[in-house]
């Protein structure tokens, strides 16, 4: 599957680049961010997503979270995407867009 990482702080972290300054989210959520990205690269597609029952893989609702579903990081910290189709190659992004804080 391929992903696209849309947030500059995200790829620079997915990219393992050194990042300055503080980090927005706690180094456990960092630590979970790359476990799930793992674990995005080697589905297949998003049925595999799906059949990992710990990620909690789920349509979110609301104007504006529309077309969009998430993925837990945490109890508190979820990994924001939505899912593109390539028509040609059928093959399916996945474009992470943010890492949101479920509860604030």
């Amino acid at each position: 599957m391929q992903v696209i990482i849309e947030d500059h702080f995200l790829g620079e972290v997915a990219n393992y680049n050194k990042v300055t300054g503080k980090s927005p989210f706690p180094d456990e959520v960092i630590k979970a961010f790359k476990k799930r990205l793992y674990q995005i690269r080697q589905a297949k597609n998003t049925a595999d997503l799906r059949a990992i029952k710990s990620l909690h893989f789920e349509k979110l609702k609301g104007k504006k979270y529309e077309g969009k579903y998430s993925i837990r990081l945490n109890i508190s910290y979820r990994l924001i995407f939505r899912i593109e189709n390539n028509e040609i190659t059928r093959l399916e992004i996945i474009c992470i867009e943010e890492i949101n804080n479920h509860y604030s």
